[in-house]
């Protein structure tokens, strides 16, 4: 595949002119990714910044004994260059395959050489990474505010609209995946996912998840 006319290519790059998109075509590599293959691991060097452009990811962050937090999905058309870019030059998340991945590595000396020539691009840039920033921000607001209904519906409701872009959808994240998104036991999602089967709020058979009063699950979500 070819930088120019890339129909996956993030809005990051929408900015680039002829001779940068053959320079950033020339320093990236593509690779191929099985489910539970990692991508990216926290604390190694950060040497490329990443574009995906096919299959589904999460990015976690890691705590002790094996606790993780999922703190958001990435899709095609998603870029990642992470916190540590102009700091530590390390990665401080980890990102692994939920699905087979597709994606371009791009070498972070090229990227940065082209983004200080290129305005629009810088200011693109930002944006995805301030986006990135609010996404933790409300994350955050949901785990020190909301109780496990609340977290719950706002994860269902998330994976609906933004990740897989259906009602009803097939769930190819793990139940424990479900567990390290809404910071709370795999026990207490399933009780929960019980729960609102039982009250007529959502359908799941198989991995097949119906959300059949989305407006309910929304106040849900909203009051916590």
């Amino acid at each position: 595949m070819n930088c120019a006319g890339c129909p996956s290519a993030p809005p990051v790059f929408c900015h680039l002119k002829p001779d940068e998109i053959a320079r950033i075509n020339k320093s990236r590599i593509e690779i191929t990714f099985r489910p539970g293959e990692t991508i990216m691991k926290s604390g190694t060097p950060n040497t490329h910044v990443i574009s995906f452009f096919q299959g589904l990811a999460k990015i976690s962050l890691e705590g002790t004994g094996g606790k993780n937090f999922i703190l958001d999905f990435v899709r095609p058309q998603s870029f990642f260059s992470g916190p540590g870019l102009f700091v530590d030059n390390k990665h401080h998340f980890t990102i692994s395959a939920v699905e087979p991945c597709k994606l371009c590595l791009i070498e972070i000396d090229t990227f940065l050489e082209i983004m200080k020539g290129n305005p629009n691009m810088a200011f693109a840039f930002m944006e995805n990474s301030n986006n990135f920033i609010l996404n933790l921000v409300s994350k955050m607001e949901s785990l020190l505010i909301k109780h496990h209904h609340g977290r719950v519906a706002e994860a269902l409701l998330y994976l609906s609209k933004e990740i897989y872009h259906s009602n009803p959808f097939e769930l190819s994240i793990s139940k424990k995946d479900l567990s390290e998104m809404t910071g709370l036991s795999k026990e207490a999602v399933s009780h929960t996912l019980h729960e609102f089967g039982d009250d007529g709020l959502i359908q799941i058979t198989g991995k097949n998840f119906h959300l059949l009063e989305e407006v309910a699950l929304g106040q849900i979500s909203k009051n916590g």
